[in-house]
This record gives structure tokens, C-alpha cells and sequence, in this order.
């Protein structure tokens, strides 16, 4: 026989249901905005589709485990598929009340578990739970609240969990901890055994509002299971809002201590630990206990989620240490704190503590060992957790093929990134921070395809005077005017003897690239040949231009003379000019796809040398004196992108450059020497030619 109930009483438990309905709406925000953007869609659809499952099942045969004719006080035997009277309100009341317990029971595990689980697992999950093991522990704890012959084998021991810190709170608890055995980790989340990685939620002020709904839901979650509206209601509510304001606060300041500053997350998860230890005793302890238990509960979060980052737990939003430690201890201070009168604990407190404590035991035991147990067997036949790649994707798509601006402006980049096609700019979506993102994401792909446009016109360039040089190869007369000035091949031709002249003043180049030795290191050995053939190959174009003579390369440095074979009274002009030309190439020059700049020292002497022809099977043209081992020591002595030239160079060529006086150096056998740097070039040369920006 249904216990009866006036009308104030029905609508009393009806408008409480919707308050309990709310919370579906307040753990559906929490868990959204604690959990990463690439996420939140698949966690808030599981808050959706687990209240449906639970319906489904709740309806079909959850409520008869719960609430029918007891066997032997285990689980129900009727009431499956029930048909609820028309002339009696109260059936249906009940049954909508208990659904919505139901449905939060369930939607508990999908926080602790989010961002790595199948939606049909989670499913399954939401099926076990809202179809089995919440049924048969309901029925041991609150089997006779419907049907007084159907009272549950704890509910006769005397137990007592008044708005379900066990029943409903525990049991979700235990079914997450079971589950994130299974699944384990988040990516990325443990390193070496440690938490390397703390992963912060995509909006935490949405958590916050949907801690808020919480506790306004839980008004009617704790004040609806007086199951009447009668003198008892007002203290009940108190006792829960109570028990949430002291834990919320005492989480605050034990974070505050333990991490040196206010974290977000801790006063939200302190205040609904509060809230799911006052459960169970919201009707048998007055305020000042009410604060004492909510204290507890929040001062147990901090080592409980310690405890869970020990064993590389990884729950995503605290569920375990707010439902699971926060339901233990509920139950247990119903023991310690409770009216025993009230109670009817007739063998006395201790007793009473006794099986409130069994109670936990037995039914964590239960709810754990099959959970786990159902759990660890289908992951054995079906993997219940998502593949990396889709764990990285995110749910959102994976799962869902649900978009977000965010997630669109991240596929166009990611396309970018894989085929290297920049041509297209991302979409913007107007008025929004993800649009401006995109526009200033546009800006920089617009530096780029100019950038990459006059690299390819300088390749061009670059690869012109390079087919230039090789067609004057080809067209060359004999081997000798590829390596030696045409007056000197002549020379030796006709003499077929020694070649050798001394020059009065003729001014050296020695130009270096800075570090090259180092960036070629990792660089395939055709690579570095090529890089370096079209380089030189270029100064050999302006060494034409500027009628010096490129006397020879030694790996990446590069030396030329003005002023022979043919004297030139501009040499010393002639020589700064091309050198300028050399800085400016090379200071616009990117390496690949590495983007290395190289630099140049570059350094110049004008003085008296000594040229001749070595060799007689492979002939070498080369300087001596000690104005060439002085523009050697100019460059090596050298700064990075600059020029630096001897006193004697300086008074020649400045007319047409700004010289900077570097000071004196020390020249090994040659003492202090007096340089200057080339800053500025302030008159350009006759058919200058164009400056070019280029990577190779």
C-alpha cells in the first residue's frame, strides 16, 4: 500500500522535482566549462542523453527494483512498467521525484570521465548505472518509501541516508572510479609518474554559474525528500545552504595555504562537497553541525584529489573527491552528529555509527565490483575510450562532427599547416574574438605570400645569373678563361712560361659567411654545395659588373681583387661597391625551410700585391703581399653584416660612402692597426644593380 499525501504535499514534491531537474542544467554547465573547448559539446550532450537513458530504464524496470515487493530486502519483484492511478496524484509525484535522483546519479560520472570517452560507452555506462546498481542499492536504502511492506535490508538495519549522499551521490562516486580505472588518463595528463600537465577548462565562469544552479537545485534536491511540505522543510534547507557556504569557504583558504593563492576551481568544488555530505543528514542535525560537516567535507577535498593524483587518477572535474569523499563522509556524520531520538537508534549512538558505516561499505563494494567488473570485461571485447588521434582532435568532432568557430578556424589552419597551400585565407566570422583572431591570422598569411612572392622572384633572379655564368662557360674558348683573367690566359698561352706582375695599389676583398660551417652541419652535402655554387655564382656576376677578379673561394669565404690584371684608378670604389652589393644580398637571405639568415664579414685593404700564375697542369691565380694579408686580417677581425676597411681604403673611397671609425685593432706582426666600418653608401655606382631578397 502507496503512502497517501494531501495536495500541498504533491505540489510541494512536484515543484521540487523541477528543482532537481535543474541540477541536470547546472552539472551539464560545470562540466562543460571545466573541460576544454574541443570538448564541451560531447559533455554537454552526455548530460543531455544520460537523463534520457535513465528515463527509458527507470521507467521499464528501474523503478520496480527500487520501489516493489521486496525479495528478501534485496530488490523489487513488480511496479515494472508502471501505470499510475488517475484518482491518486501521489504515485506519479513519487516516481517523477525518484527519476530525477536517478537521472543525478548518472550524469555524475560523465564529468570525471570526459574528454576521452566513446559516446557509446558512456552510454553503456549511464545504463548500468541508472538501470542496475542504482535500483538494487535504492532498494536496500529506500525500498519502503513507497510500498511500507518493501523496506530494503539496510533501511531495516536502521540506516539512514536521507536525501542520498550514498544512494545517489556515493553510488555515482564509486561507478567514476571504476571507470577511470579502466579508461585511465587524459594525454599528456601523468609524465614519469607525475601530474605534468593540469588542464584548465574551457570557461570557468560558465562552471561557476552552473555551480550556482547547483545549489539552487539542491534547495529542492534535499528539501523535496522531506517527500511533504511540512515544519521540517525550512531546516532542512538551511542546514544544506549552511553546510555549502562553510565548506566552500574552508576549501578557499586550505588551497589558498597549500598553493599560495586563491585557485578557481576550489571553492566551486569545496561548495558541492558541502552540499553531498549534508545530504544525508539535511533532517536530523541543526545548523551549527550542518556547518561542521560542511567544514569537514571541504577540508577533505584538498587530500583527496592529492590522493587521486598519487595513483594517477585522472578526474576531470573532481567528481570522485566531491560525490565519492563527500558521501562517505555524509554517512558516517550522520552517525556522529544526528538526533538519535528522531532516528530511532535505540541501541545507542555507537551502534548506529556502526551501520552507518556498513552501509558505505557494503554498498561501495557493490557499486565499485560491478561497475568495474562489467566495465573491464566489455573493454575487453569493445575499446570504451577514443583512439589518440581522435583524443586529440577533440570530441566535439570526433564524436559529434559538432563545429565551433574555434574548432573551423583550426581545420583551415591545419589544412594550411599539412599541404603547405597558403594561397586562401582562413573564414572569418564577423563580430566575434575568434573573427579577429582570423583577421590578424589573414594579415600575417598576406606578409607571407608577399615575403614568399620576392623570394621566388630573387630565386629566379638568382637562378638567371647563374644560367648566365654556365652559358659563358660554355661559350668559352678553352679552360684557361674559366680560370684565369683573359689577359693573363692570353699571356700564357703565347709565352707558355711563368706568369708573374707586381701591382702598386690594388684593393682586396675577403668576405666570410658567418656561422656557415655550423648551419651546413645538418645540411646534406649537395645542399651545402648548391647553396654555396648559386651564392658565389651570383658574385661572380657582380665581380663582372665591378670588374674585379675573383681570385678563389676557400670553403664559404670568397676573395676578389680591383685593380688587376688591368689597372683601374677606382679600384678602390670599385671593390666597396661590390662588397656593398655582397652584404646586401646576404642579409635578406633565408635558408629553406629552417629560415637560418646568414650574415658576412667582409673586409677590404688597399695596398701594393704581388700576382701570378701557380701550377702547370691545374693552373691557380693568386696574390701575394702583405696588403693581402691584411685585408685577410680585416675580415676576420670583423663584425657580423659589416664592412670593415683599413685607413688606407677609407681615404679613397669616401666620396661615395659614410665610414664609421671602429678605433684601432690588434694586428698580429702588424700592431695597432686604425679600421673604420662602411655605414651608408651615398652615391650610387653607374648601372647599379637591383638589390634581390631571397631564400633558398
Amino acid at each position: 500500500m502507496s503512502v497517501q499525501k494531501n495536495l500541498l504535499d504533491i505540489l510541494w514534491v512536484l515543484v521540487c522535482s523541477g528543482l532537481v531537474l535543474m541540477m541536470q542544467g547546472g552539472f551539464l554547465v560545470l562540466e562543460s566549462g571545466l573541460t576544454r573547448a574541443k570538448n564541451s559539446i560531447n559533455v554537454a550532450i552526455k548530460n543531455i542523453a544520460d537523463f534520457g537513458v535513465a528515463t527509458l530504464l527507470f521507467y521499464l524496470f528501474g523503478f520496480g527494483i527500487m520501489f516493489g515487493t521486496s525479495f528478501y530486502g534485496l530488490f523489487g519483484t513488480d511496479l515494472f512498467l508502471p501505470a499510475f492511478p488517475k484518482d491518486n496524484a501521489w504515485p506519479p509525484t513519487f516516481f517523477l521525484f525518484q527519476l530525477m535522483f536517478c537521472g543525478t546519479s548518472s550524469t555524475i560520472v560523465s564529468g570525471a570521465v570526459a574528454e576521452r570517452l566513446k559516446f557509446p560507452s558512456y552510454l553503456l555506462a549511464t545504463a548500468l548505472i541508472s538501470g542496475i546498481i542504482y535500483p538494487i542499492v535504492g532498494h536496500w536504502v529506500w525500498g519502503g518509501a513507497f510500498l511500507n511492506s518493501s523496506s530494503g535490508w539496510l533501511e531495516e538495519l536502521g540506516f539512514h541516508d536521507f536525501a542520498g549522499s550514498t544512494q545517489v551521490h556515493s553510488v555515482g562516486g564509486w561507478v567514476s572510479l571504476a571507470l577511470l580505472l579502466v579508461v585511465g588518463p587524459r594525454l599528456g595528463r601523468f609524465k614519469d609518474g607525475e601530474a605534468s600537465k593540469t588542464v584548465t577548462g574551457s570557461n570557468l565562469p560558465l562552471a561557476m554559474l552552473g555551480g550556482i544552479i547547483l545549489w539552487f537545485g539542491w534547495m529542492g534536491f534535499n528539501g523535496g525528500s522531506t517527500l511533504a511540505f511540512n515544519g521540517s522543510v525550512p531546516i532542512v534547507i538551511l542546514n544544506t545552504i549552511i553546510a555549502s557556504g562553510f565548506s566552500m569557504m574552508v576549501a578557499l583558504f586550505l588551497t589558498w595555504i597549500v598553493k599560495g593563492y586563491p585557485e578557481a576551481i576550489s571553492p566551486l568544488n569545496g561548495s558541492l562537497a558541502g552540499l553531498v555530505a549534508i545530504t544525508a543528514s539535511a533532517n536530523c542535525v541543526d545548523p551549527k553541525q550542518a556547518a561542521i560537516i560542511g567544514m569537514i567535507a571541504g577540508g577533505l577535498t584538498i587530500p583527496a584529489e592529492k590522493l587521486l593524483l598519487r595513483w594517477k587518477i585522472d578526474d576531470a572535474v573532481g567528481a570522485v573527491p566531491v560525490h565519492l569523499v563527500g558521501g562517505l563522509w555524509g554517512t558516517l556524520a550522520v552517525g556522529i552528529f544526528g538526533d538519535i531520538d528522531s532516528l530511532g537508534a535505540t541501541n545507542g549512538r555507537w551502534d548506529f555509527i556502526l551501520i552507518q558505516i556498513l552501509g558505505s561499505i557494503v554498498v561501495g563494494i557493490f557499486s565499485f565490483g560491478v561497475s568495474y567488473i562489467v566495465f573491464k570485461g566489455i573493454n575487453r571485447i569493445y575499446r570504451l575510450r577514443v583512439d589518440e588521434t581522435e583524443e586529440r582532435m577533440g570530441l566535439n568532432i570526433s564524436e559529434h562532427k559538432a563545429t565551433t568557430e574555434l574548432i573551423d578556424l583550426f581545420l583551415s589552419m591545419d589544412y594550411q599547416h599539412k599541404t603547405g597551400d597558403l594561397t586562401l585565407d582562413v573564414p572569418v566570422e564577423p563580430f566575434t574574438e575568434v573573427g579577429q583572431i582570423a583577421e590578424r591570422y589573414n594579415l600575417v598569411l598576406g606578409k607571407v605570400r608577399s615575403t614568399l612572392k620576392e623570394n621566388e622572384d630573387s630565386r629566379v633572379e638568382i637562378a638567371n645569373a647563374y644560367e648566365k655564368v654556365r652559358n659563358e662557360q660554355e661559350r668559352a674558348e678553352k679552360l684557361l678563361l674559366n680560370v684565369l683573367p683573359k689577359a693573363i690566359a692570353e699571356e700564357l698561352k703565347e709565352k707558355q712560361g711563368l706568369i708573374a706582375n707586381s701591382y702598386p695599389e690594388v684593393s682586396v676583398i675577403f668576405a666570410d659567411i658567418v656561422g656557415f660551417t655550423q648551419i651546413s652541419s645538418g645540411m646534406k652535402p649537395e645542399a651545402v654545395v648548391r647553396i654555396l655554387n648559386e651564392i658565389f655564382s651570383y658574385f661572380d656576376v657582380l665581380a663582372e659588373k665591378y670588374k674585379l677578379e675573383k681570385i678563389k673561394t676557400i670553403g664559404d669565404a670568397y676573395m676578389a681583387v680591383a685593380g688587376l690584371p688591368t689597372p683601374d684608378q677606382y679600384h678602390s670604389l670599385l671593390a666597396a661597391h661590390m662588397a656593398w652589393d655582397m652584404k646586401s644580398l646576404l642579409a635578406r637571405l633565408r635558408l629553406g625551410k629552417s629560415g637560418h639568415k646568414l650574415s658576412m664579414r667582409i673586409g677590404i685593404n688597399t695596398g701594393p700585391v704581388v700576382a701570378g700564375v701557380i701550377g702547370t697542369k691545374k693552373f691557380i691565380y693568386d696574390i701575394w703581399g702583405d696588403a693581402v694579408n691584411l685585408a685577410s686580417r680585416m675580415e676576420s677581425h670583423g663584425l657580423p653584416n659589416e664592412i670593415q676597411i683599413t685607413e688606407s681604403t677609407a681615404k679613397l673611397i669616401q666620396s661615395d660612402f659614410e665610414l664609421e671609425e671602429r678605433g684601432e685593432i690588434d694586428i698580429k706582426g702588424k700592431g695597432k692597426i686604425k679600421t673604420f666600418l662602411v655605414k651608408q653608401r651615398i652615391r650610387e655606382p653607374e648601372d647599379s644593380l637591383p638589390y634581390f631578397q631571397f631564400a633558398m
